[in-house]
């Protein structure tokens, strides 16, 4: 190529040397253009024999492909964002952690939980010829665990009239029943009863319970449970201290009438071994009425008897008690 005498040249600067000649300048070129320009012909040509070889011939120029991003990102489907820096520090913190671990709980933990029961308070007053005031009292409470149950039951009456105080008895009570199989016969129980009162010629008495159990009925309505055995009965502060052994039979049953009210019988029967005609039974009934089921509000109506042969006169051998309480259960 000729270029005519006296023309401009018009080509850049950049492009020719002092002489006048075609060429480039280096030193005004980015070095990584240079190793780009000299790379492409080359894996063009490479890529052009290789498809030569194989039968293809597209002549289509493809630039190997280099990954930018940072390690460890993954391109998320379709138009999601990468997390933030926050998210994926998160994420690996997770993953280095693993899952969440719930310990076990303490010994404490499960003594103390799983209790379910109630609280009774009731009172009547009566006035005219004799003023008199008696404040009732008392709590259950019961925990079921792996087909066993644990009981604890204290009831505390306290009366006062013209003459003084008349009535200061509690009675306390604790139950353990182990499940022992599915048939009817499957179940032992101990019992331990702990009986302070007054009026009586005792400080206080004990009895020790044990045997084995036999469900009556249990259905959705009606629960029937017979416990049955022998027991040892000691009075605390008299003349004959001595331990007495007695058969022991204890009965409950309960009855729910409807979504409001349900009925309740116990009896507790304790005959002597050595004279069998010398026996206590203690016996309560009671008629539930549900006031507000949310706070767990009801109200009951009972009555309690109960016969002790022991006392000398033969009208202090019977207690017989009608009773209103008020029940929260929890």
């Amino acid at each position: 190529m000729q270029r005519v005498a006296g023309a401009p040249d018009s080509r850049p600067e950049s492009l020719t040397d002092p002489s006048g000649h075609w060429g480039i300048g280096f030193a005004k070129v980015p070095p990584i253009l240079v190793v780009l320009v000299a790379f492409i012909p080359v894996q063009s040509a490479r890529g052009l024999a290789r498809d030569g070889a194989g039968g293809r011939g597209s002549g289509i120029l493809t630039l190997p492909y280099v990954d930018l991003r940072p390690d460890g990102a993954v391109q998320p489907e379709g138009d999601q964002p990468l997390p933030s820096p926050e998210e994926a520090a998160k994420a690996e913190k997770e993953a280095e952690v693993g899952p969440e671990i719930i310990p076990e709980p303490s010994l404490l933990e499960q003594l103390f939980s799983g209790w379910t029961g109630e609280v009774r308070f009731g009172s009547d007053l009566s006035s005219g010829n004799s003023d008199r005031i008696r404040f009732l009292g008392g709590f259950n409470v019961n925990k079921p665990y792996g087909g066993h149950k644990t009981s604890l039951r204290t009831d505390y009456a306290f009366a006062r009239d013209n003459n003084g105080e008349s009535e200061n008895r509690v009675t306390s009570s604790a139950t353990q029943d182990w499940a022992t199989g599915k048939t009817k016969f499957s179940g032992v129980f101990l019992r331990a009863i702990l009986e302070f009162d007054q009026f009586r010629d005792f400080d206080y008495r004990i009895s020790l319970s044990g045997g084995g159990r036999y469900q009556i009925t249990k259905d959705d309505k009606t629960d029937a449970l017979l416990r049955f055995g022998i027991s040892a009965t000691r009075e605390f502060g008299v003349g004959d201290d001595r331990w007495v052994p007695e058969g022991a039979f204890f009965l409950s049953a309960t009855h729910i009438l409807n979504a409001k009210s349900k009925v309740s019988a116990n009896v507790d029967y304790f005959p002597e071994i050595e004279q069998p005609s010398r026996y206590r039974v203690n016996a309560r009934a009671s008629w539930d009425y549900m006031l507000d089921e949310e706070s767990g509000l009801s109200l009951r109506f009972g009555a309690e008897n109960r016969y002790d042969p022991r006392p000398n006169r033969k009208n202090e051998r019977n207690d017989f008690d009608l009773r209103a309480e008020l029940i929260w259960q929890f």
